[in-house]
């Protein structure tokens, strides 16, 4: 094989190995392009949760009614042996408002639990003595995806939950996770808001920093190790195809040099 098909055949198989390497961009890697007023509107946002938080109704959510002895116009019967998991309650409609028994249509969007109670007991009271009612949000939950063993939604039970919480619902962190670079994504389309947490750190182990809120997106992003792997891996393909060019360039090669095959000498023919 001369100098010239050797250094082809070198040339094919740096390109591929280089395209196939060149995974570190953000092909692979999500929420990259964080801007630094997502940075700053985060940062204003967390000094505003210092206090205490409780969930409010979003249209899509799913709220229990509870009505003291009215099993009737509740969403649930707790006299019934029903797993309370179990309960589906009734869904917020795009307005804002839930559709009730004997009162009708009630708007309670906006408003946190312990508000839809009173409202709820006010317009019940219209029709019912002494009544009672409790409000719960069952649909309340946090996603999780990226680098970890079970990627997927985590319910909450109180109003918050943690980071760390959730990661060990989810099988905690895979080897390829980047411990250093968890993000947690919150807000709205317009307006998001964006946290980077380093696990490596103990300072950023305040409860500040780790409390999750419903409907927040924790995001664990891939470590170098995983994106050298995933560059070798799509280069496996082109290296397979390069190694079929150079045996081909051999073969032929020797297979041009062999005296059967060397029709300008007949003579040669004759004496093989």
């Amino acid at each position: 094989m001369n100098f010239k098909n050797i250094t082809v055949a070198t040339t094919i198989l740096a390109s591929i190995l280089l395209s196939g390497c060149s995974t570190k961009d953000s092909k692979y890697v999500l929420f990259d392009d964080v801007t630094e007023s997502v940075q700053a509107t985060t940062t204003a946002h967390n000094a505003q949760r210092h206090g205490i938080y409780e969930s409010r109704v979003v249209p899509n959510n799913r709220i229990s009614v509870l009505i003291f002895n009215h099993p009737e116009l509740s969403t649930r019967d707790v006299r019934a042996q029903v797993d309370p998991k179990q309960e589906r309650g009734v869904l917020v409609a795009q307005d804002g408002t839930i559709n009730l028994p004997l009162i009708g249509v009630v708007r309670v969007s906006g408003l946190t639990s312990r508000e839809v109670a009173t409202l709820l007991t006010r317009e019940y009271s219209r029709y019912i003595k002494h009544a009672h009612v409790t409000v719960d949000i069952l649909n309340k939950r946090v996603f999780v995806m990226g680098e970890v063993r079970r990627p997927g939604r985590v319910d909450i039970v109180e109003d918050t939950t943690n980071l760390l919480e959730a990661l060990s619902s989810t099988g905690d962190l895979t080897e390829f996770a980047s411990r250093n670079s968890i993000k947690i994504i919150r807000g709205t389309r317009n307006k998001p808001e964006v946290e980077t947490i380093d696990l490596t750190k103990l300072s950023a182990l305040n409860l500040n920093s780790l409390t999750l809120y419903p409907n927040d997106v924790v995001y664990v992003e891939p470590n170098e190790a995983k994106l050298r792997n995933i560059g070798i891996a799509e280069a496996l393909p082109g290296i397979d195809i390069a190694s079929r060019i150079l045996t081909i360039l051999f073969t032929g090669k020797q297979l041009t040099n062999t005296r059967i095959f060397n029709v300008n000498s007949f003579t040669d023919y004759q004496r093989f």
